[in-house]
């Protein structure tokens, strides 16, 4: 009796069979594992006093950690209020300067958008909302990069230490302001920017 022999196509059909089974996170986009860039920076302001020198230390600092993106996202008027602006232009005036801004930034590999989400809400908007709003529609992990002063304004809410479980800060000291003991409390969750 003569062995049975094996067809090409067999073997073909057997290799087939044999899957490669590796572990994935839950949101794994193998574009996504491909890019070496990681993350997003959050830049939460009410972008009153934001010039095109503030914009260009973000991107910098994007660049030299290797950011995917950066989103800046002002705050309407009674977002603002609540955060400690008092008097500040009207929400589209403050969106369409930043826009211009972005417009004529030089070319960077760093993506820079600008959320207007808080537009059509038009009304406060919870810093806890906020940040789930971004782990819905930006890339993690998630880097909030504020000046000194919205930090300080953020450490005085009473959901300052669940948010600063899934953000680190970046703190521009722009105001010369100490930092608020809440903040000093998780120290290990922030840095200041050079």
């Amino acid at each position: 009796m003569k062995p049975k022999s094996t067809s090409t196509d067999e073997v073909k059909g057997d290799e087939w069979m044999a899957k490669d089974k590796r572990m994935v996170e839950h949101g794994y986009d193998p574009k996504i594992a491909q890019d070496p860039a990681r993350g997003t920076i959050l830049m939460l302001d009410a972008f009153v006093d934001f010039e095109a020198a503030d914009l260009a230390k973000i991107v910098e600092f994007a660049e030299v950690r290797n950011f995917a993106q950066i989103v800046l996202f002002p705050h309407h008027e009674k977002t603002a209020k609540n955060m400690g602006w008092t008097e500040l232009p009207a929400f589209h005036k403050r969106l369409k300067a930043v826009d211009a801004m972005v417009d004529d930034l030089p070319s960077t590999a760093v993506r820079v958008t600008v959320d207007n989400w808080e537009e059509k809400r038009k009304k406060y908007t919870p810093l806890e909302l906020i940040l789930r709003y971004f782990e819905e529609k930006y890339r993690p992990p998630y880097f909030l990069y504020v000046t000194d002063g919205y930090a300080n304004a953020m450490a005085q809410f009473a959901s300052f230490d669940e948010c600063m479980k899934k953000v680190r800060l970046v703190i521009d000291q722009k105001y010369d302001v100490p930092a608020h003991p809440k903040l000093t409390k998780v120290e290990h969750r922030w840095e200041y920017v050079e």
